[in-house]
């Protein structure tokens, strides 16, 4: 009987780097959308309290 080994594979800092630029890329691209976003909804939220505490 043959028996081939089958080579490891290593997960080293260059194998990882493309995935982790591509995290850090969209994340500098949604952090601060995501922010205005949720400040939009607050602000809306707060201006119909202030509205309907004068009604």
């Amino acid at each position: 009987m043959n028996e081939t080994a089958v080579a490891s594979f290593e997960i080293t800092e260059a194998t990882v780097e493309p995935v982790t630029d591509a995290i850090n890329s969209g994340l500098a691209t949604l952090v601060p959308i995501g922010i205005g976003i949720m400040g939009t909804f607050i602000g809306i939220a707060l201006i119909k309290r202030i509205i309907y505490t004068f009604l």
